[in-house]
């Protein structure tokens, strides 16, 4: 269906329900026609044409239902044409009534004519149509009942002309104002329509650039990816060759050069390896292997980071006593890499005579789940809470000042951010400026045996 052919049934509906409405004030004008009628031909005559107009009435309000019932399929073309003709039908038998009263009584209801015109005019002031034929002919015809009806009794001067044609003119400013409504609901509707039709251009505009980027950006993870090898192995070199200098040399200054060499491939190897990391990540190539550990394994595997704070004056310690005692099932290695950023993290942004505290512990039991919340809370720099919302988007670090001095790529946390989720866990920081910071994360494990009860 065409945009034009549903602004054309929405109008449509819209007319239906207005004559719906007015059906119920027009009951009134088959009662009048009997009344009058009878008055001045008789009782027949007026039942007669009371039937008439009550049929008419009737049957045009079942057409406007069969009409709504049928609106996605009616051709609108033919359906204004009968409306059309519906309306003419209605005037026309109300006028020739008013003849066949005015000719039995010509002196007695020539106020009554008028007002009764004054109706009809009214009835085929809703004339819904765009065509101008059925308008002229349902306006002249109670115009022609009314100059008739004054005629017959005698008073056709220039008084009663001027009332005809207030009538007349009053008739045809209602008419003018209803068609007026109709354009403006019609160009309503064009509007509503070309606005949605733009709206969902755009939507899918937008859905296409942003699977265009997607797959674009899937690309260049993949790409990285698998540049991984090729990009390790001369690093791996450079770090091995430069670390063999400097122990063989004896020459003081080659051996200050080579280990300028060996600490800048070491930073430079962190920065691909996290450009790497993500970049799998990205592409979708990080696949978990879940294997039965225990995790208090993991931290007592980790204690090295003891010593590296000790170097920086930093009082390190771990607190994991209350994990499940068996074994759950676990990618230990993505565990343990995810609790290494955070603390080194921790490291890097704790200054000398700093803490750091790593806890972990159980909080929720449910059947052959655990729910474990890990933390790394450290007396650093801490942050903002509006930080705090983007520190695990990629490329964001918390501050671009401490970030010059210390270093990294702003892809740990992301990195981390992904590997939770991958578990089915969830991720989050607290901090305070200038007061540290709480870095924590929540992942379900399945327990590799049940777990044995507490007071067994």
């Amino acid at each position: 269906m065409t945009s034009d052919e549903n602004i054309r049934r929405k109008v449509l509906l819209y007319w239906i329900s207005l004559e719906d409405r007015l059906y119920l004030f027009r009951c009134c004008f088959p009662l009048a026609l009997a009344v009058a009628t009878i008055s001045a031909s008789g009782l027949t005559s007026g039942l007669g044409w009371c039937i008439a107009a009550v049929a008419l009435d009737t049957g045009t309000l079942f057409w406007r239902r069969t009409v709504k019932r049928n609106i996605a399929t009616i051709d609108t073309e033919r359906t204004w044409l009968e409306a059309g003709i519906f309306h003419v039908a209605a005037v026309g038998t109300y006028t020739a009534a008013g003849f066949v009263w005015v000719l039995d009584a010509p002196h007695n209801f020539v106020i009554a004519a008028i007002v009764f015109g004054a109706s009809l005019m009214t009835h085929c002031s809703w004339v819904p149509t765009l065509r101008m034929a059925p308008n002229f002919v349902a306006l002249g015809l109670p115009f022609a009942l009314v100059v008739f009806a004054a005629q017959q009794a005698g008073l056709l001067d220039v008084t009663s002309m001027l009332l005809c044609i207030m009538l007349l003119g009053t008739t045809s400013v209602i008419m003018h104002f209803n068609r007026q409504k109709y354009f403006e609901t019609s160009a309503q509707l064009q509007a509503e329509q070309e606005l949605t039709e733009r709206l969902d251009h755009a939507f899918e505009t937008a859905v296409a650039e942003k699977g265009r980027a997607e797959e674009a950006n899937r690309t260049k993870s993949a790409f990285l990816a698998t540049m991984s090898h090729e990009i390790r192995t001369p690093m791996n070199a450079i770090i091995g060759f430069s670390d063999l200098i400097v122990r063989m040399s004896t020459d003081p200054k080659t051996r200050e050069y080579g280990e300028y060499i060996h600490d800048a491939s070491l930073s430079l190897l962190t920065v691909l390896n996290d450009v790497l990391n993500f970049s799998k990540v990205e592409a979708g190539k990080v696949d978990l292997d879940p294997q039965p550990i225990v995790l208090a394994e993991i931290f007592e595997s980790m204690m090295f980071w003891i010593e590296k704070a000790r170097d920086k004056s930093i009082d390190f310690r771990f607190e994991y006593d209350d994990l499940p005692h068996g074994a759950v099932l676990a990618d230990q290695d993505r565990l343990r890499q995810i609790l290494a950023n955070l603390v080194s993290n921790a490291l890097k942004f704790t200054p000398e005579g700093g803490r750091i505290r790593l806890r972990a512990r159980a909080i929720v039991y449910e059947q052959q789940l655990v729910r474990v919340r890990f933390e790394v809370e450290d007396t650093g720099f801490g942050f903002t809470a509006d930080i705090a919302s983007q520190l695990f988007k990629p490329f964001v670090q918390a501050n671009g000042d401490i970030a010059k001095t210390h270093g990294g790529t702003g892809l740990g946390l992301a990195i981390c951010a992904k590997l939770v989720n991958l578990m089915g866990g969830e991720i989050g920081a607290e901090g305070k400026p200038g007061k540290g910071a709480l870095f924590w994360f929540e992942v379900p494990f399945l327990l590799a045996a049940p777990e044995l009860s507490k007071t067994a």
